[in-house]
C-alpha cells in the first residue's frame, strides 16, 4: 500500500485499485492522483480488459477530506485550492472516460463526493450494508459532475430523493433504482466484482473498441468536463456561504 492509501495490482485480466486511505478513503488531491495512476496502469496494459475499484476498509468513501474543505471554503478561488479540487474532479472525469470498462465494488457508507467515485464507473456491485448519503448533510452544492451522473445512473425519482431531499439510499433501493447491478453479502463483494470484470474477456483490443463506442453513444448527455463546470460556480458560492455561517 502506498502513502496515499491507494494500491494497484493485477488480478488475472483485470486491474484492481484497492482504496485504504485515512478517514474512510476521504478524497484528497493526492488520493485522486493515485487512483488516476492506477487507472492509467490498467489502460496501459494490453492484457487488462477491465478495472475494479474496491475498498479495504468498512466504508467505500466518506467524501471530501474535511481539512481540505475548510481550506477551500476559506478561499475557493485561491490557486492551490482551485487546482486541488480540480485534481479530484479530474479523477471522476478520467474514470468516466476510461478506455476500459470499470466496476465499483461498493461497501459500507458513501457520503457527498464519495458517491461520485462509483457513479463515475460503468457498473456498481454493492454489499448489503450499503448506506448512500448525498451532499445535503455537508451543506454545499453538489460538485464533480454529481448531478449529471445521478441523472444517468438512477431512476424512479431516486436522484431527486438524494440530491433535493437528502434521503439515504440503502442496498435494496440501490438495486431497484439502477444504481447497483447486484447486491451481495459483504464477504462476497470483491470476488463477485472480480468475476464480473473477468467476464469482459481476454481480447484487450476488442474490449477497448467496444468501450470507445459505448462512450460515444452517450453524446446527448453533458461531457464529464461540461458536467463539472455546470456545478462549479454554485458549489463555490455554497462553500463560501457555509463558511460564513460557521
Amino acid at each position: 500500500m502506498t502513502d496515499t492509501g491507494v494500491e494497484y495490482r493485477r488480478e488475472g485480466t483485470s486491474g484492481l485499485i484497492v482504496l485504504d486511505s485515512p478517514n474512510r478513503n476521504a478524497l484528497t488531491p493526492e488520493f485522486a492522483d493515485a487512483v488516476v495512476d492506477g487507472l492509467e496502469q490498467a489502460e496501459g496494459d494490453p492484457e487488462v480488459t477491465a478495472l475494479v475499484l474496491a475498498s479495504a476498509g468498512p466504508s467505500f468513501c466518506s467524501g471530501a477530506d474535511l481539512g481540505m474543505l475548510t481550506r477551500v471554503g476559506a478561499d475557493p478561488l485561491a490557486d492551490e485550492n482551485f487546482a486541488g479540487i480540480g485534481r479530484i474532479y479530474g479523477m471522476f472525469e478520467r474514470l468516466r472516460e476510461a478506455r476500459i470498462p470499470t466496476v465499483a465494488a461498493v461497501n459500507g457508507t458513501l457520503v457527498g463526493a464519495g458517491l461520485n467515485l462509483p457513479l463515475a464507473c460503468d457498473l456498481r456491485i454493492v454489499s448489503d450494508d450499503l448506506r448512500l448519503i448525498g451532499f445535503g448533510r455537508a451543506g454545499v452544492h453538489p460538485g464533480g459532475g454529481h448531478l449529471a451522473m445521478l441523472a444517468r445512473h438512477v431512476h424512479g425519482g431516486a436522484g431527486a430523493a438524494i440530491a433535493l431531499f437528502n434521503q439515504e439510499m440503502r442496498a435494496e433501493q440501490a438495486l431497484a433504482t439502477g444504481f447497483a447491478w447486484q447486491v451481495v453479502p459483504r464477504e462476497e463483494l470483491l470476488t463477485t466484482a472480480l468475476d464480473i470484470a473477468a467476464s469482459a474477456g481476454s481480447d484487450g483490443d476488442l474490449t477497448r473498441a467496444v468501450t470507445r463506442t459505448y462512450r460515444a453513444v452517450d453524446e446527448d448527455r453533458p461531457t464529464p468536463r461540461g458536467a463539472v463546470l455546470m456545478e462549479r460556480a454554485p458549489q463555490v458560492w455554497s462553500m463560501q456561504r457555509r463558511l460564513r455561517r460557521t
